[in-house]
């Protein structure tokens, strides 16, 4: 497929602009509380407007149906959902399209692409992806005659249209919803602004089978990695913004808190690490968007890197908050669980460096020159 150009940064701020606009006004602190609380359906509402919008053909090519925005206008839409910790499918179903663009016929892509970028249908995934052989994968799904067995643990809703995951030396599309053979059960996660699920198969017969087994698996890989780096960067910088905002009206020894100097140490910490998620994912999103040879070194880096200073940063804004840090009212713990399921989603992050650096070997293996890597 043809790799897309680099985007106008003007066209991109005023996109970001937009996202950020309708998120910060739908999903604030307290529209958010009241969804964790099971008071409303946001998620619902969320993806409705973001179909609506043409949000979820961000990432899609404009034949068929999307915004043709490619690497970057996804990567400001889930920094954007990361920030207001936003609930819904959408990196399994982002992930899904991106994964069949690269690796599905035409005709599967003229089959499902528009539908995902319509928001008519949501995808479910893999959680983990297991990297055995350069990411050849090893589910719990088997393909034969008589069709596709087993159990999965995936990302996404429990209404899901569609499993996109590994079954021996392929990789298959089943229909989930209504189909013969296919159950899907929710599992309870600390994370309560994304889902999980069971998907159990016994011959369900698959939609579509997709034989570019390694190409499939390289673009989830790749737009799960790039997905979770962006919301994870979004998310840390949203909550120290909060934190630091609550520091400057919580008052302590007749004066706020953010004036004392070891706190304001603790927050340069903070500010420095985000910016070091900035880099990282904007350096991963341009090597990918360039279809460089390094781009899955630094995508896997970028996942790995920015997941745990995500964790560090929401743990220390709970701190920060003082008591109330730990209480269900306030903000942090949202942000908490949201990093550490962040932090296993893909791929093991020791697993991640580890194909960073069996890629990198590829890569200069090869034939490449260090001087061709963006390092």
């Amino acid at each position: 497929m043809t790799i897309p150009t680099e985007i106008d940064p003007t066209t991109l701020e005023a996109l970001r602009e937009s996202v950020a606009g309708v998120l910060t006004e739908q999903c604030g602190s307290t529209a958010l509380h009241a969804f964790i609380d099971g008071k409303t359906a946001l998620d619902r509402d969320l993806w409705a407007q973001a179909a609506s919008l043409g949000w979820l053909g961000f990432g899609i090519a404009e034949q068929y149906d999307g915004l043709g925005l490619g690497l970057h206008g996804l990567g400001i839409l889930h920094t954007e959902l990361g920030r207001q910790a936003a609930p819904g499918p959408y990196v399994a179903t982002l992930c899904a399209g991106q994964a069949i663009a690269a690796g599905g016929t035409e005709a599967v892509r003229k089959a499902w692409l528009p539908r995902i970028a319509a928001g008519e249908i949501r995808a479910a995934i893999p959680v983990s992806l297991n990297d055995n052989q350069r990411i050849r994968q090893s589910a719990g799904l088997t393909l034969s005659n008589a069709g596709v067995s087993g159990e999965l643990r995936c990302l996404g809703s429990a209404d899901a249209a569609f499993l996109l995951a590994p079954a021996g030396d392929v990789w298959v599309i089943v229909e989930l919803a209504g189909a013969a053979g296919a159950n899907t059960a929710p599992v309870a996660m600390w994370d309560r602004t994304r889902e999980t699920i069971d998907v159990r198969l016994r011959d369900a017969k698959p939609a579509a089978i997709l034989e570019d087994a390694a190409g499939v698996a390289t673009a989830l890989l790749q737009a799960m990695t790039l997905a979770i780096a962006a919301d994870s960067a979004g998310a840390a910088r949203s909550i120290t913004e909060r934190t630091i905002a609550y520091m400057k009206t919580r008052q302590q020894f007749g004066q706020p808190i953010a004036g004392f100097q070891a706190l304001k140490h603790r927050a340069a910490d903070l500010a420095t690490r985000l910016a070091v998620m900035d880099e990282l994912v904007a350096h991963a999103l341009h090597r990918a968007t360039m279809g460089a040879v390094d781009a899955e070194i630094w995508t896997s880096l970028a996942k790995a890197e920015t997941t745990e200073h995500f964790v560090f940063i929401a743990t220390d804004c709970v701190q920060l908050h003082g008591g109330v840090g730990y209480t269900w009212e306030y903000d942090p713990h949202i942000y908490l669980k949201r990093a550490r399921l962040n932090e296993i989603l893909a791929m093991a992050n020791p697993a991640l460096r580890d194909h960073a650096a069996a890629a990198l070997a590829d890569t200069t293996r090869a034939g490449h020159s260090a001087l061709e890597l963006g390092l």
